[in-house]
């Protein structure tokens, strides 16, 4: 019994270890994709996105578009270079089942897409930091021989830690890895999901900072924002819906082969000409969101800006480029609220634009990425929201997942789609993911 207890506690021990590990090479590679962030940033615009909200702002139509035409032009056949002549690339959830990622190629490809978000592509850059940490999690796991569950725990827990240092975000970062890789809750599970994504965090906020993405909001419990959250819970929550099926269709036809040496640089053109009267529309929607976190624009604005970043994303997915949706669809979310605040606000005009926006944004996501949990606390942790805030944000947020779930089911819709964490490699076969 005694023998037991001491090789249980040992092996508790190795996992903190090799948590520890990952967490910090995690983080690394999180500050070092910052890193080249805003030196792609700064060689496009002139300025990174750490000394202004908006990238784009005192740059002229021409050098925005050249901008991103140019990195289609280079981006297209590095990754069909990388898809041709390269071993093949699981995904997050096919690390977690044991395929191993390997080094050389997901690094490419991670760094692929870092820089075209800087350069403007509109996806976000979240799955870049997700995939390296899960790649990471992957060989260490194969090396020291961890068991199938542990493998799986310590893989979801390194990609929930990328997306939460990419953006100093931790506790999403966690429940990430929780609501949507493992979506399952045990005590060994939260002590190294919790560590994982703290330990990267700190690790990257050397780099990263500790700053929330965007301005404070300062919501409350009030009636208005009560009300205003379940109304917008229900718009968004079928707008969200609809989105999430959108991307997954996008990704899911993208091209693999040789079409993209055409298909990327055209979406990318496409999306440099959107940017000619509507800068905003270009990289991750942080300067989409901003705008009506930050302002108070012309609806009309609004408007134009939503569909341009819609369609932006659409294109962009469908070309075959890679990148994440969490800051994409807080933008739409973001954008859509705004509006929906616009109509109605003389009936309730003691409630902000802004207010309208964060609601928007966050019960968007809640349906978009099919996680009400994960959009409540990353709305929090991207606003520095304080603890009045949460009754709204909840409100907004589950509102929008029963009416999702509600429609999803009415219209038989799969509960499971290709997001950027799952997508399936339909040419790969079990014993080349499995190799080296």
């Amino acid at each position: 019994m005694t023998r037991t207890d001491h090789r249980s506690t040992s092996d508790l021990i190795r996992l903190c270890l090799w948590t520890f590990v990952v967490g910090v090479a995690t983080g690394l590679v999180a500050a070092l994709l910052v890193y080249l962030l805003h030196g792609i940033e700064h060689l496009v615009y002139g300025q990174h996105e750490g000394d202004t909200a908006v990238v784009t702002d005192g740059t002229t139509g021409l050098q925005r578009f050249l901008g991103i035409a140019v990195a289609g032009l280079i981006a297209g056949p590095a990754w069909w270079a990388v898809r041709r002549f390269g071993r093949p690339i699981p995904s997050v959830e096919d690390g977690m089942s044991g395929a191993r990622m390997p080094v050389v190629e997901t690094l490419v490809n991670v760094f692929l897409q870092m820089a075209t978000v800087a350069a403007g592509a509109s996806v976000g850059r979240e799955n870049a930091p997700r995939e390296a940490g899960a790649m990471m999690a992957t060989q260490l796991a194969r090396r020291i021989g961890l068991d199938r569950e542990t493998t799986r725990l310590l893989v979801a827990a390194a990609a929930g830690a990328g997306l939460g240092a990419i953006y100093h975000i931790p506790l999403a970062g966690a429940v990430f890895a929780f609501e949507i890789l493992l979506t399952t809750v045990t005590v060994r599970a939260v002590m190294v999901v919790l560590a994982c994504s703290a330990v990267a965090t700190v690790t990257a906020g050397i780099v990263v900072g500790d700053q929330p993405l965007y301005s404070t909001v300062t919501l409350s419990e009030g009636f208005g924002n009560l009300t205003v959250a379940v109304a917008l819970g229900i718009v968004c929550g079928i707008a969200g819906l609809a989105f999430r099926h959108a991307a997954s269709t996008a990704e899911a036809t993208a091209p693999k082969g040789a079409h993209i040496l055409w298909a990327l640089p055209l979406a990318f053109v496409i999306v440099g000409a959107l940017s000619l009267p509507l800068p905003e529309v270009l990289g991750n929607g942080r300067s989409a969101a901003t705008s009506v976190l930050e302002g108070t624009p012309v609806w009309t604005f609004a408007l134009a800006l939503l569909v341009a970043k819609v369609v932006a994303v659409l294109i962009t997915l469908r070309s075959g480029a890679i990148g994440g949706v969490l800051t994409p669809g807080f933008a739409v979310g973001a954008l859509l609220g705004y509006l929906v605040g616009c109509v109605v606000q003389p009936i309730v005009p003691g409630i902000p634009p802004a207010d309208f926006a964060l609601l928007g944004a966050a019960a968007f996501l809640s349906t978009s990425m099919a996680a009400p949990l994960f959009a409540l606390i990353v709305t929090v942790e991207f606003t520095g929201q304080s603890s009045e805030a949460y009754l709204a944000l909840f409100l907004a947020c589950a509102t929008a997942a029963l009416t999702g779930e509600i429609l999803r089911s009415a219209l038989s819709l799969p509960k499971q789609i290709q997001m950027p964490w799952t997508r399936k490699k339909k040419a790969v076969s079990r014993r080349r993911l499995g190799r080296s």
